[in-house]
Formats: structure tokens, C-alpha cells, sequence
């Protein structure tokens, strides 16, 4: 049988407008330490709704919660950014529920024919050396955004 595609829940996702300031009030609510997350994959392609989005500059860092990990996001550059998006239209919050998953490509392509079902791939990514991820809304129902990743083999 074919393992789910949100059979692997890592992280969930907030967007936020200063990462420092609300790590430093999570850190006193007990909640940290928020460590950065210096990716050690470089993206060699972005797309937001099927346009190029090589501008796009983010502050990421991520603290563990028992079993899961927050992750805080602080668009710093980029005009065409979904987190950036985010926050104009919603303000500061959870955005995305991040997934792991075996073959970004496959999954893709596979999500790329249910439109029609409401599931819509709005920004991809794939790593110079190898995976990628997707972002895709469910507009229809929940209007939740889910996170695709696949991370390069030797990470």
C-alpha cells in the first residue's frame, strides 16, 4: 500500500513580520531555543503561480515542541513571494503544514491534475543538489497551505 503523502508531518509554519521579537516572546512563554535554519541547500529554480521568483529572501528558524517544530518565516526580499503574501493579506500566523515525501517530482506532477478537487501548486522550489519542494492551497476546503518537501539526498 502507498504511503500517504501527510504520512510525515515535520513542521508547522507562521509567518511573522520580526522573527527575532516573537522568539524572544515564545523563549518567554518556555517555548524554545528557536535555532536559525541555515539551509545548506541552495535553490536553483522558484516559481509563485508559475512565474519566476529568484528574488525571494527569507529568515527562517525553527524550534522543537515535543515530536513537531515551529517554524517562523520573516519575508525580508522579494516582490513575488507567497510569504509575503501572506502576511499583507492575513497578517501574522500559522500559514503551511510542512510534509516529507519520497519523490517531489512524482508528487507534483501527480497534484498538477486536481485543480478541479480545489488543490492548487502555488510556489516550487527545487535544490541544486537535488529535491525540492511545493506549496499548494486548499482553497475549496480548509484553506490551509501544505508544504511539500523532498531534501537532497545527502542532508
Amino acid at each position: 500500500m502507498e504511503r500517504s503523502l501527510f504520512s510525515e508531518l515535520h513542521h508547522i509554519g507562521a509567518i511573522v513580520s520580526d522573527v527575532d521579537k516573537v522568539a524572544r516572546y515564545y523563549e518567554s512563554l518556555g517555548i524554545g531555543p528557536f535555532e536559525s535554519l541555515d539551509l545548506k541547500h541552495k535553490a536553483r529554480e522558484r516559481r509563485l503561480r508559475g512565474e519566476l521568483a529568484d528574488d525571494l529572501k527569507l529568515i527562517s528558524i525553527m524550534v522543537h515542541i515535543g515530536p513537531l517544530r515551529l517554524e517562523l518565516i520573516e519575508p525580508v526580499a522579494g516582490e513575488k513571494s507567497l510569504w509575503r503574501e501572506f502576511l499583507e493579506k492575513r497578517g501574522e500566523g500559522g500559514s503551511h503544514l510542512c510534509f516529507f515525501v519520497d519523490d517531489i517530482d512524482k508528487v507534483e506532477a501527480a497534484l498538477s491534475n486536481k485543480e478541479q478537487e480545489g488543490i492548487k501548486v502555488v510556489y516550487r522550489t527545487r535544490f541544486q543538489d537535488g529535491g525540492g519542494a511545493i506549496y499548494f492551497e486548499s482553497d475549496k476546503i480548509g484553506g490551509l497551505i501544505f508544504e511539500l518537501t523532498q531534501w537532497p539526498p545527502e542532508y
